[in-house]
């Protein structure tokens, strides 16, 4: 970790690093959201949140869950979560509706609407989590 925030203490990989201060928080994020969708939305956050050390940061309708890095990020829509998880190679999956590549990152994109749903993505969240905090081991 390469630096800490002084106003709200949390952990980036570079000095300076531009970010709105706080996490938000989940109530907020859920507001006046159907309750099937904030149960499933509550039960992501549980399953990223035991693989290990993740922050979730909120804003408005927007969820990210990093290490030091950003491994997933999420989008709370109308009837789905939006959910782009950041591996390091390109996965083929019928859960997947969108891939694209930004440098060294593949960005997978899946709409979550059920368990089910939930289910096909966690071994990716899992490996972006792996990915995420191995880099931040080895200090890169």
């Amino acid at each position: 970790m390469s630096w800490i925030c002084p106003r709200c203490h949390r952990a980036f990989r570079q000095v300076n690093q531009r970010h709105a201060c706080g996490l938000g928080s989940a109530a907020a994020l859920l507001k006046d959201r159907p309750p099937a969708l904030a149960d499933l939305y509550r039960k992501l956050e549980a399953t990223v949140k035991d693989f290990g050390a993740v922050e979730v940061v909120t804003r408005d309708r927007y969820a990210l869950f990093r290490t030091t890095r950003i491994f997933a990020d999420l989008t709370v829509m109308r009837d789905a979560l939006r959910v782009v998880i950041h591996l390091g190679r390109k996965a083929s999956a019928p859960c997947f509706m969108k891939v694209g590549q930004s440098g060294n990152r593949v960005s997978h994109v899946s709409l979550v609407r059920t368990g089910e749903d939930l289910g096909a993505i966690t071994p990716f969240l899992r490996e972006a989590f792996h990915l995420a905090a191995s880099e931040e081991s080895a200090g890169s």
